[in-house]
């Protein structure tokens, strides 16, 4: 194989170097073709370079997506578990607004004074409950109560009756003071109560 010398000092010197070498064909074949690929090698990276950086880029976006799929499910699994515990108490809550209403519900008072009453042959002689907004009040989430008076006759099982639902009503009553009046002479049995109360709502 025949070489000429070149202009330029560095290649020219580079050629000179590598000239004794290249003497032998083998030597010469192993040259070329090693220099084949390193210009293969070389070109190549900068031609697959925009394919790696997609690919890696696509690695990164799927890693991405997979944590999110993560993040996602443990939000599902949390408002499953808390929808679960909703339901558990869900009974609870029931009870919580019948015991504590969002409204006065005064009428209510009077049909369950009423219902107790005439189911142990109790006499209300008087129910005064005192004045209650109908609308909601201007604050909200405050306890407000009133109080009621009721005055009712019958025989003591009878009375003591009537106060066991009462004070054992899903709603919440607190009794302030009692009074017992003999009617009729020290032989009769009949007593008359006089009894102050208070309840309670919070809007």
């Amino acid at each position: 194989m025949k070489f000429t010398a070149f202009s330029h000092p560095i290649v020219n010197k580079a050629y000179q170097r590598i000239t004794p070498f290249m003497k032998s064909k083998k030597t010469a074949s192993y040259f070329t073709l090693t220099l084949s690929l390193f210009t293969l090698s070389f070109f190549g990276l900068f031609a697959i370079r925009p394919t790696l950086i997609t690919a890696i880029s696509l690695m990164k976006t799927v890693a991405d997506l997979k944590q999110l799929s993560i993040d996602y499910e443990n939000k599902i699994g949390s408002l499953v578990r808390a929808q679960s515990e909703t339901e558990q108490i869900r009974d609870d809550i029931r009870l919580i607004d019948i015991a504590l209403p969002s409204n006065s519900y005064f009428s209510k008072l009077a049909r369950a004074v009423e219902k107790f009453a005439a189911q142990e042959n109790f006499s209300v002689n008087q129910l005064q409950i005192d004045p209650v907004p109908i609308s909601n009040p201007p604050t909200l989430g405050k306890l407000y109560e009133y109080g009621f008076i009721l005055v009712g006759t019958g025989k003591y099982p009878s009375i003591s009756a009537f106060l066991n639902h009462l004070v054992n009503w899903q709603r919440i009553v607190s009794i302030k003071s009692m009074e017992f009046t003999q009617i009729g002479g020290t032989e009769s049995a009949t007593l008359r109560l006089s009894l102050k109360g208070t309840t309670y709502y919070e809007p």
